[in-house]
């Protein structure tokens, strides 16, 4: 009999630092990190190409509904993510076209 889990894979995200002066007066440049906080998650796939409409009436599509547990981070449109599929395999990266928390879950469009 086979086991089913749940939340199979594992997200991280790109975190972006401003850039700052320092007490010299001189400017260094922000950077982008990979936090690797391997929140699990369920990556469904759309089945075809999904299209997602915002506020402005602009449209983008996606091709995944990633399902997160309720005490995740926010999550705001073209932050990149990285989904680490159960298979092992490098981590596929992806742009977020949409983020809504529910009560007992979040749901991240990418």
């Amino acid at each position: 009999m086979a086991v089913l889990k749940l939340y199979p894979h594992t997200l991280s995200y790109q975190q972006k630092t401003e850039g700052y002066k320092d007490d010299n007066g001189d400017y260094h440049k922000g950077g982008t990190e990979w936090v690797e906080d391997y929140k699990k998650c369920d990556a469904v796939p759309a089945g075809k190409e999904d299209v997602i409409t915002y506020e402005d009436g602009t449209q983008s599509s996606y091709s995944y509904v990633v399902y997160l547990g309720k005490d995740c981070r926010e999550f705001h449109r073209n932050d990149l993510v990285r989904i680490n599929f159960f298979d092992n395999k490098p981590g596929t990266e992806f742009s977020v076209k949409g983020f809504h928390r529910y009560q007992h879950q979040c749901k991240l469009w990418i």
